[in-house]
């Protein structure tokens, strides 16, 4: 029992010293990646996305020519549609329409005389205004005769969806001018263009 109460001391002194800090140790190296697990199951749908912009489709250049020759006296004071100058076309909603004309006129005389004809495009029979009309004059020189002036334009217009036709038309613009050739079906010279084309929004 004496001997056990010498020995007290000492293993008090042990038991404090194995309660000490502890220092930690070098990490180890990583063990082995494990097996892929099960796949989970699917998460739910997210929100629609907004709409993506208009695409191209019905968007369209429509080309005719003048088919023949029209011959506009001094008289001829109300306009009359150039041979061919005319289309029907199905305009889609949301699009805008750019009309575009040329073509040339001769006079007919010789020597010191001219033409003066209006050149007008017109939209489901009414006259475009302002800005669809041009005045062309064919004006002869003393040396020179049967002269030839050519006209080109265009207008945007905004319409409502469904056909619509575009025309081109031609009458005197003096009572006083000769007689106009007015394009023509052959010659290219003065051979008219009619072009309609669609852009959508």
């Amino acid at each position: 029992m004496m001997e056990v109460m010498r020995r007290l001391p000492a293993l008090v002194l042990l038991a404090l010293a194995a309660c000490g800090p502890a220092e930690q140790g070098e990490p180890g190296d990583p063990g082995p990646q494990g097996p892929t697990g099960t796949q989970g199951p699917q998460g739910p749908q997210g929100p629609m996305g907004g709409t993506g912009p208009t695409g191209t489709a019905g968007q369209d250049i429509i080309e005719v020519v003048s088919t023949g020759q029209l011959v506009v006296a001094p008289s001829q004071t109300s306009f009359v549609q150039i041979p061919g100058m005319f289309t029907t076309v199905n305009v889609p909603a949301a699009a805008k329409v750019r009309v575009h004309t040329d073509g040339g006129l001769q006079c007919t005389a010789a020597g010191s005389a001219y033409s003066a004809v209006d050149v007008a495009i017109f939209v489901d029979g009414i006259a475009s205004s302002p800005g669809g009309q041009r005045r062309v004059i064919a004006a002869n020189s003393a040396a020179v005769g049967q002269m030839i002036a050519t006209w080109s334009f265009d207008r945007v217009y905004t319409l409502a969806p469904g056909n619509h036709t575009f025309e081109v038309r031609a009458a005197s613009a003096d009572p006083g001018a000769t007689i106009a050739n007015v394009a023509s079906g052959s010659a290219p010279q003065i051979q008219a263009v009619l072009q309609v084309t669609i852009l959508r929004q």
